[in-house]
């Protein structure tokens, strides 16, 4: 498609972010080089697959028309990497042990958010952490994890056999939707009475000020978040705020995706929450909120907007509401 953004489930559960993109994100590190990363230097490996499934089939990555890519983020240092997967699909990394997780994958001018931890073993073994199947929906791309040991171990051996690395299974960990549901409804239902328009797909920000615009400044690190109340009876409200960060292609400068959860707080009563403890300096945050009733949520609040960039004109949905800390 070429405009908008849209939320879409993949198999397993898995709720990505689609939508075109068109301009490069920040420099990443460059990927440690797999000669120099042996055993002794002090590297291990994780492995498995990339390949496409379209119309219901398995294919590989076509390697003319195709880009796959994966960004990496170490959990210790907050340092990424972008990767890229190509040829038959399998790949092999050489890492310093550790966690890490899988931000996001960058596949047909798409990134989609995955958010996938997993762990690089001691100096010596490999780690199996799952094969990613970008799934393709019409003009759509999700992605999905599998678990395909024996395949993937087949397609690494001889690059491990030559890393010196044993082959072990430990798959990535998808970050879990937060708290606790039995059901989830669309936010625009008549159930619960809102009135969703282009702009707001679910309840309406009232602080911080210009949160659907863009990322505005707070003045203080424990904010205050406020919306527009539901017209239903019975109706709580569960708030959600995560690290921000510019994803690898972005159509205009205000577009991040969801990263690190910092903060979730289930079922007020109130319209508003008020932040504690305070939250780190000159940091940009994704929050959004949902409606609840007993262990039935709606989907989470998104919001829509417009820009006009040189001679591009802009416009999207599915974005969180934003801002930003004040700094030190």
């Amino acid at each position: 498609m070429s405009s908008g953004f849209r939320w879409f489930a993949a198999i397993p559960v898995l709720l990505l972010a689609f939508g075109a993109s068109i301009a490069g994100a920040e420099e990443p590190l460059k990927p440690d080089d797999e000669a120099a990363a042996t055993a002794e230097a002090g590297y291990g490996r994780v492995f498995g697959r990339a390949a496409v499934v379209e119309d219901g089939k398995e294919r590989p990555i076509s390697p003319w028309t195709e880009v796959f890519r994966v960004r990496i983020r170490s959990l210790a240092t907050g340092q990424t990497q972008a990767l890229r997967i190509d040829g038959d699909g399998s790949f092999v990394w050489p890492l310093k042990p550790g966690e890490y997780v899988i931000q996001s994958v960058y596949f047909r001018r798409t990134t989609a958010r995955l958010w996938a931890v997993f762990s690089v073993p001691p100096p010596g073994r490999a780690a199996y952490i799952g094969d990613l199947r970008a799934i393709l929906d019409r003009n759509r791309v999700g992605i999905a994890i599998a678990d395909a040991y024996e395949e993937a171990s087949k397609a690494a051996e001889a690059r491990l056999t030559e890393a010196k690395s044993e082959p072990v299974k430990a798959l990535m960990q998808r970050e879990r939707e937060p708290g606790s549901y039995a059901r989830i409804t669309w936010i625009c239902s008549p159930e619960w009475g809102l009135q969703c328009d282009r702009n707001h797909q679910g309840v309406e920000a009232v602080l911080p000020e210009g949160a659907s615009g863009g990322f505005p400044h707070v003045p203080t690190l424990t904010p205050l978040f406020a919306w527009k109340p539901s017209a239903a009876e019975g109706v709580a409200y569960d708030l959600a705020i995560y690290e921000a960060y510019m994803p690898e292609s972005f159509v205009d400068g205000r577009r991040r995706e969801r990263g690190r959860q910092v903060h979730y707080v289930e079922a007020l009563r109130e319209p508003r929450f008020q932040m504690e403890v305070p939250l780190p300096p000159g940091k940009s945050y994704l929050w959004s909120v949902r409606l609840r009733q007993g262990d039935t949520v709606s989907n989470w609040t998104t919001t829509s907007y417009a820009a006009f960039l040189l001679v591009v004109a802009v416009s999207g949905s599915g974005q969180w509401y934003g801002f930003e800390t004040p700094g030190q």
